[in-house]
């Protein structure tokens, strides 16, 4: 019988941790269905779609992803101008009501997968540590995490 109960309790220790929340490995395909730049310069606003990818990475409530949005239309109008930053901010928007979602939607890097809601302290502690494994500049990580308050 004590054997018994030791495997049962085993079992549900394990499952308890199997689905404690982690993040999945981060990716990104940049500007999602649209050029990362000019024909002039390709990579012109690249940079700008790899930083929104990696905030939708983990997500929040919905004024983080008001907020992630926004900031990627600074980030292009910063490089290229109003026309191209409104037109992207505008197909973000738009995608976000069309019924076939891309597999990186807004935190799409929980598992298992979160709602809209605030991030916690533990989520927050967990997220810088994997944006600190990501390989990334230091001072670039320093700063995504004060810009989107995550300390």
């Amino acid at each position: 019988m004590r054997i018994f109960f030791g495997v049962l309790i085993f079992l549900f220790s394990y499952s308890a941790l199997a689905s404690e929340p982690h993040l999945r490995n981060f990716v990104t395909d940049y500007c999602t269905m649209f050029p990362e730049g000019t024909p002039q310069k390709p990579d012109l606003w690249k940079h700008c779609c790899f930083e929104h990818d990696l905030r939708y990475w983990f997500g929040g409530d919905s004024a983080d992803l008001d907020f992630a949005d926004e900031s990627l239309r600074q980030c292009v109008k910063d490089v290229a101008g109003n026309f191209w930053a409104n037109l992207m901010y505008k197909g973000v928007r738009e995608g976000h009501s069309s019924p076939v979602k891309n597999q990186y939607h807004w935190s799409w890097g929980w598992d298992p997968e979160r709602m809209d809601s605030p991030l916690s302290e533990a989520e927050k502690t967990l997220i810088r540590k994997d944006l600190g494994n990501l390989g990334l500049d230091p001072a670039y990580v320093h700063d995504f995490i004060g810009k989107y308050h995550l300390n």
